[in-house]
Formats: structure tokens, C-alpha cells, sequence
């Protein structure tokens, strides 16, 4: 047996037929009134069930029906930019930076001794004292007899000192020397004028000492610089100086 309440033009059929037999049932007791009535409440009452019932069983049927789920459609992944994203950090260009020059080891020597440094130099190192220019260049106090040691070749050399001073003056000498002679007087440097040191220093090797000179109480320098196999050697006593060896380096040595 069928159990599923009508639907549709069936319900429709049963409601119709409902109807007629309830009319027909009433129409023989037309004549009494309060039967009447109670057959048209009893027929509205059946017709109210009826359009219930329906209604029930077309929510029932809409609600057995399966409804399809509403369908999502996905936007495609945006694809890779070309362009730099506006969140990255704008780096600018590197700043370029020059390289340092390595010093030049070719060296100019100039044979004049007041060619050693500028004209405005000259003034400020010399003024007015006299200078001696040795000819030959060869000879340092450091050799007794007055010759070039071994290895070594003096260029210029040049002193200035007034002759009413008993020490008092500056000796200037430059020349060229094997790197053997070169490494010698640096090894031998300390041990020279009471002592001294060596450093590496505007591309060459930089070496000093002081000590003072007796009985006369003033201080004197020894400076001792090479770069290459070109060699500058200072003397000075009771005459200070500021910024002789650039000046030196810078005429020799193009600094």
C-alpha cells in the first residue's frame, strides 16, 4: 500500500471529490437548519485539513528533493609580476670608490740642493742660511773616510749651517743603494746614535733616532728613509723642522 500523501493534481482530484460528496450528502437535509451549518463548519473544516495536508506533503516533497549546492567559482592565482613589489626596499646605485694609488718607487733626484724641496719650502726650512754643496755627493759622517759605502751611491748632498755655529745645522743627502746595502741600514739602525727605530711608513721604510750632543746640551735627529733603491738621509742639530721628509718625498718621489 501507497503511504505517501497525495500531491500535485491528485491532491487537487481528492480535494474536488471530497467536495462533491460532502454536497451531496447535504443536499436531502436542506431543510434543517442547524444540520446545515454544521455540515458547511464540517466541510470548511475538511477543506482547511485538506489544503494543511497539502501543504505538508509539498514541504515534505521539497524537502526530500536534493538540492544542488550553489557552486564557487575560484579566481585564478594572479601570476607572477615582472615589476619590483611596491613593499621591497629601493637600494640605490653603489657609490663608486676609488682604489688607492700604490706610492711610485721611481724616483727623480734632482742634483741641485735647492731644487730639493718648493721655492716656498726653501724659505720656510733654510731662510738665509748659508749652504755647502759637496762635489763630489760622496761621504757621510757615518764613514771616517769619506766615501760611499759599499753598495751605496750618493747623489746630492747638501748641508747648511752658519759658520759662526759650532753644530748647529741640518745635512741632507740622497742617493741610490743595492737592496743588500738598503737592508743593512735598517738592520744596523738601532744600534746607531743610541739608539733608534724603524717603521713601515709613506710606502717605504721610515727610521730615527735622537740623542743630544755633549758638552753643548742640544738635541740631534737622524732620519733614515728608502722607498725602492733610492735612500734620504737627515742630520739635523739644534734646528727643528716641521714636515722636511714630505717635502723631500714629494719632489723625489712625486708624492
Amino acid at each position: 500500500m501507497n503511504t505517501e500523501p497525495p500531491e500535485g493534481d491528485d491532491l487537487q482530484r481528492m480535494l474536488v471529490s471530497m467536495k462533491q460528496n460532502v454536497l451531496e450528502r447535504a443536499t436531502p437535509r436542506a431543510r434543517r437548519g442547524r444540520g446545515r451549518s454544521g455540515i458547511v463548519i464540517g466541510v470548511v473544516a475538511l477543506l482547511a485539513v485538506g489544503t494543511a495536508t497539502g501543504a505538508v506533503a509539498l514541504t515534505l516533497s521539497q524537502q526530500d528533493t536534493p538540492v544542488a549546492a550553489p557552486s564557487q567559482t575560484q579566481a585564478p592565482e594572479p601570476s607572477p609580476s615582472a615589476t619590483t613589489p611596491s613593499s621591497a626596499p629601493i637600494t640605490g646605485a653603489p657609490t663608486p670608490t676609488s682604489t688607492p694609488t700604490a706610492p711610485s718607487a721611481v724616483a727623480a733626484i734632482p742634483t741641485d740642493c735647492r731644487a730639493l724641496v718648493s721655492a716656498a719650502d726653501y724659505s720656510r726650512f733654510f731662510g738665509d742660511t748659508p749652504l755647502t754643496q759637496a762635489d763630489p755627493p760622496s761621504g757621510t759622517d757615518r764613514v771616517p773616510d769619506g766615501q760611499d759605502p759599499a753598495g751605496v751611491e750618493s747623489k746630492v748632498s747638501c748641508t747648511w749651517r752658519d759658520p759662526r755655529a759650532d753644530v748647529s745645522g741640518i745635512e741632507v743627502r740622497v742617493g741610490t743603494a743595492t737592496e743588500a746595502a738598503i737592508q743593512q741600514e735598517i738592520d744596523e739602525f738601532p744600534a746607531r746614535d743610541g739608539g733608534g727605530t724603524c717603521t713601515e711608513r709613506d710606502g717605504g721604510t721610515f727610521c730615527q733616532s735622537r740623542g743630544i750632543v755633549e758638552p753643548y746640551g742640544v738635541e740631534k735627529a737622524y732620519t733614515y728613509f728608502t722607498r725602492g733603491d733610492t735612500w734620504i738621509t737627515i742630520e739635523q742639530t739644534n734646528v727643528p723642522t716641521d714636515g722636511l721628509l714630505p717635502a723631500l718625498v714629494e719632489t723625489i718621489w712625486g708624492d
